[in-house]
Order: C-alpha cells, then structure tokens, then sequence
C-alpha cells in the first residue's frame, strides 16, 4: 500500500530552473522595465539633507553633555558656597583684642563667654566677647581701638559684641574720639542704638530707656520707631514706647564731671602748657583763652616736667599753674582763662 506522499520528500527544483517565486518577480520586472535612477541634483539634495539632520543630532549630543557638565560644575560650586557660608556663618571665631585699660578707680571684672568672671588690671587687654563691669563704687578708662577712648561709671555692665559693638545692659558709657577718621563705633541697649559722628557723648539706661548726651559733634540714634540725630548741646532721653524726647545741656554741666574724673592720666612730661591746657578743656567741656598774646606765647613755649596722677583735671590745673609763670582769671563757665602773673 503506497500513500498520497512521494517517498523522495518534497520536490527539488533542477539545478538550471529558479524557484517560481523568482521567476514570478523576474517576469514583472520584464514587464514593468528597469528601475529609472534618481537625478544628480536629487541626490545631492537628499544627502545634504541626510547630512543635516546628522549634524542636528551631533549637535543635540554634544548640547546635552554641555549642560550635564555645566549642571555638574554648578552642583559643585553650590555645594562650595555652602560650606563656605558655613564656614563663615556657623564656625567659631576666634575672640580679638580690641581694647586695653588705661584706669581703674576700684575694681574692674572681666567675664569670657561661658567662663566666670575675674579681675583685670591696667594695661591688660579686653577682646570681643568678653563682657566688663565696674560695681558701684568703681569706676574704669580704657582705648578702644584707634583714638577712641572709651569710660565706664558706676555699676555699669557692657559687652564687646564686636570690633566695632558695644551691648550695655547697666550704667553708662563715655565715649571720646579725637581721630580725624575715627572708628565706626555702635553702642545697643534695648531701647535703641547709637552710632558716632567724631564726637564726645555718653550713653547711659535704666529702666529700658535710653539717655544720651551730645557733648561734641553728632551721633546718630536708631530704634524701633526709626532713625534721628542728635548734636552738641542735645540730651535725648528714648522711652520703652520708642518716643524721643529732646532737652538741653552745656558742655559743662555736672553731669560730665565723672568722665572727666575717670580719664587716662595725661602724662605732662615733655608737653607744653599749651598742650596740657587743651587736655583740661577738652575734659571739662570749657574752651581755654588767654589774657594775651604774650601769655599765649609763654604756654607754648613752657616745658612742662612731673607728674598730676591722681589728680582729676581742674585739680590738675591748679597744681602745675602754681609751678609756674600763668595763672588762672575768672571767666565764664564755659572757658578757661590763662594769663601772665605780669598781666
């Protein structure tokens, strides 16, 4: 019995005759004819285009790894900036020297951060952080940077917030500055700040007020209600509510005499009268005149030698004029009159 299926497998082709499906496409290609080739200007025009779009790509590329690599360098410098910031925000400071005691009547505490306070004597050294008092029977002169010389009154306590800050929290501060470019120097209290224009004034709360006298120049006040200015010959009294209130008072009023009292000695060894008087003026807020010009001649000519430790200015005055050729003659309160014992 034999089946439908031819026992040599599926038939094979000759080895000169193509498979049908071939000759199938040869023959419409016959009939068709040949494939036309594309013009010379299409070509061109197709690879210029085929190019174009080849070069769009390399470019998209190249933009793509540009901004990751401007990303990646803008990650890096962010992440700079921050630890900078850190570095100057959040890093401990080292404290600064910013001032060196000159006078102590009494005693003079000294308090580091987080340390307990001690004693300080002249000549020793204040730095930024460091928090001074004075009880109330002392009393204390010291050089804050350049040509400012600074003097704390009885039971006053203030802090070296910086180089360039004061915090008084008790008492009151004289400042003096005598520098043609002095120091910008600001002194808080919770009622309000102040800042000086190359001037003498002090600055003295209690009870969340804020006083300040005006003896030379000009100062600047700052405090929640805003900024005013006060100037020579002003007394400004700042209440808790922020209202200011003005009054007058002369440069040699009583109210300067504890300043002066506590000033730096002022050494008379080898400076003329004339330069000593201007020291007695400037720290009794009078003006010094003479009688006449022969008198004048002879203060700055005179060579002074010794010594008035101890002695408060006027004290001082009487002392070394007694020394000498010039006396005083009365005058108004606000100068001192020097004159000739011939006069």
């Amino acid at each position: 019995m034999t089946s439908g299926i031819d026992e040599r497998g599926p038939q094979q082709n000759g080895p000169h005759e193509p498979p049908a499906d071939e000759t199938g496409i040869e023959e419409l290609l016959r009939q068709v004819g040949a494939r036309d080739e594309p013009a010379a200007d299409m070509m061109r025009e197709v690879e210029a285009a085929v190019h174009a779009e080849w070069q769009g790509m390399l470019q998209e590329r190249r933009r793509k790894r540009r901004f990751m690599s401007v990303g990646v360098a803008a990650s890096a410098l962010l992440a700079i900036g921050v630890a900078a910031l850190g570095v100057r925000y959040f890093a401990p400071t080292e404290p600064v020297q910013v001032a060196q005691v000159t006078r102590i009547d009494g005693h003079l505490l000294v308090r580091p951060e987080s340390q307990t306070a001690h004693e300080i004597a002249v000549a020793q050294s204040v730095a930024t952080g460091e928090t001074i008092q004075t009880d109330d029977r002392s009393r204390a002169a010291m050089r804050f940077g350049d040509g400012v010389s600074l003097r704390l009154d009885h039971g006053t306590i203030v802090k070296v917030a910086a180089a360039d800050e004061l915090v008084l929290t008790a008492g009151a501060l004289y400042i003096d500055s005598r520098a043609q470019n002095p120091q910008a120097l600001t002194i808080r209290t919770d009622a309000g700040s102040v800042r000086h224009v190359g001037t003498q004034y002090q600055v003295r709360t209690h009870a969340d007020e804020m006083e300040v006298s005006v003896r030379e120049g000009r100062v600047l006040i700052a405090n929640a209600a805003g900024t005013s200015s006060g100037v020579a010959g002003e007394r400004i009294r700042v209440t808790p509510r922020g209202e200011i209130v003005r009054s007058r008072v002369p440069a040699h009023d009583p109210s300067w005499r504890w300043a002066a009292h506590t000033a730096p000695l002022f050494d008379i060894n080898e400076h003329t009268f004339a330069a000593f008087a201007d020291w007695v003026g400037r720290e009794t807020g009078r003006k010094v005149v003479y009688q006449s010009g022969a008198a004048q001649r002879a203060a700055n000519e005179l060579t002074l030698r010794g010594s008035i430790e101890g002695l408060d200015p006027d004290t001082a005055l009487s002392a070394v004029l007694s020394t000498t050729q010039l006396h005083r003659y009365q005058t108004e309160d606000e100068s001192i009159g020097i004159a000739l014992n011939s006069d």
